[in-house]
């Protein structure tokens, strides 16, 4: 209550009472409490989807990367075997052309909605690795070099996002796995060393891939049809020095290292000794490519320890198609 003094007419002094101001309103606790309440349960939330995508999601990715690594690997390896067998029948005299399909999924599954698949780079290059052999051969000391630049690569890039990047590559009847940390044989060529006394029987196998360069980007399948054309094996028994003092095996490619392991440790396990029975050179060759260093790796055999030398060569025709999505 408020008190005023207010002066009357004939200058007298009047005490008045002043009715005092409303109160304000109180606010409303019920809607703060909801308020407050909708923001804890959206932090929950996003707290929850925040884990599930930077913890799960890489997880589970990661997982399907390397499924796909693995299903990868086993259908080079399915490709490989078909090689070897249309090989096998061409060289027990089928004069019918052999083909067999087999399938080359190119990129692992993503996850809806949070990740996108990952794709892969799918190629048949021609010119990417070749190989020859030569050697001289008979009381003449002629040289023999009965293939020359055989080769060709079937390649499987996967740049994986969670998992390790890798690629996978077929050439010469070997495949190859390449990752960042180094690259080495998951599969021989046919190279067969056997002792027959003192001395060692030699076979070796060059696989001739032909057909125009094609690559192919995606996630789905494609089929890699391979169609035997010609084998020819030939054995040689009287090798000699003359002009060539080594039987050359030259293997051209982008895995120098691993060829290299390969021919050093199939002959060296077999009883061929390094620096005297046989050795390798190891020489970078020009390359259109900047960014691709090519090596020529040579593998050198003394002939004196050779009793017989086996050369087998197929040339294969390589087809691809589409199966499924691309």
């Amino acid at each position: 209550m408020k008190l005023h003094f207010s002066q009357e007419k004939d200058g007298s002094t009047v005490l008045e009472q002043v009715p005092g101001l409303k109160p304000h309103k109180r606010w409303n606790n019920e809607g703060v409490a909801s308020t407050v309440g909708t923001i804890m349960a959206l932090m929950v939330f996003l707290a929850f989807l925040s884990m599930f995508t930077n913890q799960y999601i890489p997880v589970w990715m990661e997982e399907n990367e390397a499924a796909h690594m693995s299903e990868a690997y086993g259908q080079f390896c399915n490709l490989k075997q078909a090689v070897d067998m249309q090989i096998l029948a061409g060289t027990m005299g089928s004069g019918t052309q052999i083909g067999i399909y087999s399938p080359i999924k190119m990129g692992s599954s993503g996850i809806p909605m949070f990740a996108t698949p990952t794709p892969g780079y799918l190629g048949v290059y021609r010119k990417a690795s070749y190989d020859n052999v030569s050697f001289s051969f008979n009381a003449t000391g002629t040289i023999m070099n009965p293939s020359s630049n055989v080769g060709g690569t079937i390649r499987l890039e996967v740049p994986n996002r969670y998992y390790v990047q890798q690629t996978l590559a077929y050439e010469n009847d070997a495949i190859i796995l390449q990752q960042p940390d180094g690259e080495y044989m998951r599969s021989t060529p046919q190279l067969f060393i056997q002792r027959v006394g003192s001395r060692f029987d030699l076979a070796y196998a060059q696989v001739d891939l032909r057909g125009d360069d094609t690559q192919y980007v995606g996630f789905g399948t494609r089929g890699i049809q391979t169609i035997m054309k010609a084998v020819t094996a030939t054995t040689f028994t009287n090798l000699t020095v003359g002009a060539y003092p080594f039987i050359f095996i030259n293997h051209t490619t982008e895995y120098e290292s691993a060829w290299n392991d390969t021919f050093n440790q199939t002959l060296s396990t077999n009883g061929l000794r390094y620096n005297i029975d046989y050795f390798i050179v190891s020489t970078e060759v020009p390359n259109n490519d900047p960014l691709v260093r090519m090596w020529q790796v040579s593998l050198r055999i003394d002939p004196a320890v050779i009793s017989r030398f086996t050369l087998t060569t197929a040339i294969v025709e390589v087809v691809t198609s589409e199966v499924g999505i691309a």
